[in-house]
């Protein structure tokens, strides 16, 4: 993998460096021999008549100004050159857009921040847009056919997952000098100019291979309508799902998906558009125009996929938290006593040997002994060694508080349970946001390294990250940076090695509320009745068509940058 700070260096200042000094030296010796020939004329003795010498003397004399002249102008040119030279290499812009090493004479840093910013949003598209295209190939040509560019794609995300990490820190204030800070930003440009080219080079033999020469567009056409007609199956189904889960949840815990049942149905109007209009190019032998709307379809049903595919999760996330709830409850207070013990039997530190035989022994068999939840908790194990986890998480919180910290922290957990308890015995409430509560209130004062605890946290925090996800990639061409920087931060939190789940999950949803601003902020892509009715300004804000034109503009296919926009735009 090929760093930053080689990515961001100008490949060929060297060879021009050496150019130059080339021409200065072939310059310079020209004139050093037009100054020195005249005397070694001189030196040669031939007989002369006098008023001949003398003539020959000052005729020397005026040579000699030429020559000197010509020295004295290479010499400013080479010094002008190296000047001009040095002023242009402060502020060059590489060849992948990433500005080099800064110097005094660098434009804001504001400008360097908003060419990092686009170039994110710009990479994530290409990504995003080609590992969607990548999965309509496997179906048409097979899991081995598409490897190179499985490759491709992933090598790709790789270099835009560390461009998200160095923006992440960047807006946490990491690096703090504004040196470092200009390096920072040029890395992320060179990263995702990186990811753009690695998707670039492969987006040719794509096309060959989806579309061969000599052969005909059923081949592509036909698993993109069958997947087409199942999705519209779905459809039908997630809209009972949706109703019954708002029913039985109540509509908060429903909010993340309003509006998706409808977004679902107008990309599956777009879709069918196009594919129509990609049966008619196909049977008027017009290939080009047929390939433009199969890919539109082709994105837009991906994207109704996306939208309906929320829809399923979410109802079964809820309904595995509330079966999740008892345990939480009956395994929070459980901590929660535990380290309230600590600080009863003399606060901070004190009594910490204590409370791992407490906590194993009477607070053991309590949680062990309760079952609602237990077959959906799975990996809690036995009653003694949940407790245990707690009680040692406890210890570790009591020696790090003092007594009365400790005593405020338990208090308000203590609330909150209560609260949640209330709430799920009356009903509806929404079991993913009690299980939030219950983990965050607790995490301070007691959390278990397993049990319904953190199988809770992890729960919610992949909820919330997946429901982040769906929303950024059915709206790409409506969002900005820093919803895709929280969303990739949250990923990476959630997978790395042990996760940070409650991190993560507050990530994420922050992800979301950004994505959905930007969505708001962004307005109406396209006027007319006629478009909106056809889906095509959802697909502009879906980034399935690309905009810039009354029509949508092109579609947007597997490729980078400089490819992605290459088949055209479908007339619908």
């Amino acid at each position: 993998m090929t760093s930053s700070s080689t990515r961001s260096r100008p490949r060929r200042a060297t060879s021009h460096i050496r150019l130059r000094v080339a021409h200065t030296l072939v310059g310079g010796l020209a004139g050093v021999a037009w100054l020195v020939l005249p005397w070694m004329t001189i030196n040669n003795v031939v007989p002369v008549p006098a008023a001949a010498a003398a003539a020959r003397d000052e005729t020397s004399a005026t040579d000699l100004v030429l020559p000197v002249a010509v020295v004295v102008v290479v010499v400013a040119l080479a010094g002008y050159g190296y000047v001009r030279r040095t002023r242009r290499a402060r502020t060059r812009t590489t060849p992948g857009g990433a500005v080099a090493v800064a110097g005094p004479a660098a434009g804001p840093l504001s400008e360097d921040d908003e060419r990092a910013r686009a170039a994110l949003v710009e990479a994530d598209d290409c990504v995003r847009t080609s590992r969607e295209e990548l999965g309509f190939a496997e179906a048409q040509c097979g899991a081995d056919a598409v490897e190179p560019f499985t490759l491709a794609v992933r090598d790709a995300a790789s270099e835009l997952s560390a461009a998200f990490r160095m923006r992440q820190q960047y807006d946490e204030g990491v690096p703090a000098d504004e040196t470092s800070r200009r390096h920072a930003l040029a890395g992320i440009v060179g990263r995702c100019r990186e990811a753009g080219r690695r998707l670039d080079a492969e987006a040719l033999a794509f096309d060959l291979l989806r579309t061969p020469l000599h052969g005909g567009l059923d081949e592509a056409l036909e698993p993109a309508e069958a997947r087409f007609r199942d999705l519209t199956a779905r459809t039908a189904a997630a809209e009972t799902t949706l109703a019954a889960a708002t029913d039985r949840h109540g509509h908060a815990a429903t909010a993340a998906v309003t509006g998706h049942l409808e977004q679902a149905k107008d990309r599956l109007v777009f879709a069918t558009v196009n594919f129509n209009q990609a049966r008619q190019r196909a049977d008027l032998a017009d290939r080009e125009g047929a390939t433009r709307h199969l890919r539109a379809a082709e994105g837009a049903t991906a994207q109704a996929e996306v939208f309906v595919s929320c829809i399923e999760r979410l109802s079964t996330d809820l309904t595995t938290a509330a079966e999740l709830i008892p345990a939480a409850l009956t395994e929070a207070e459980a901590g929660v006593a535990a380290a309230e013990g600590v600080r009863a039997r003399g606060g901070g530190g004190q009594g910490v040997g204590a409370l791992g035989v407490g906590a194993q022994g009477g607070g053991g068999q309590e949680a062990g002994a309760q079952g609602g939840g237990g077959q959906e908790v799975g990996a809690r194990g036995a009653g003694g060694q949940e407790a245990g986890a707690l009680g040692a998480a406890a210890q570790d919180a009591g020696g790090a508080l003092t007594s009365g910290e400790l005593h405020s922290l338990t208090a308000h957990a203590g609330l909150v349970l209560a609260a949640v308890r209330e709430e799920a015995a009356r009903g509806p409430y929404d079991p993913l946001g009690a299980l939030r509560r219950i983990t965050e209130a607790v995490a301070p004062v007691a959390a278990g390294r397993a049990g319904a605890l953190p199988v809770g946290a992890l729960l919610a925090a992949r909820s919330a990250v997946a429901l982040a996800d769906g929303f950024v990639e059915a709206h790409r061409g409506a969002l900005g940076s820093t919803a895709r920087t929280r969303l990739a931060e949250a990923e990476r939190l959630l997978a790395a090695e042990p996760p940070d789940p409650l991190t993560a999950d507050a990530l994420a949803r922050q992800a979301l509320a950004l994505a959905e601003q930007d969505v708001r902020m962004y307005g109406n892509p396209i006027a007319g009745a006629a478009e909106h009715a056809s889906g095509a300004a959802g697909a502009v804000i879906g980034g399935i068509l690309l905009g810039g034109g009354p029509d949508g503009g092109p579609p947007a296919s597997f490729g980078g940058p400089q490819t992605r926009a290459r088949r055209g735009k479908p007339q619908v």
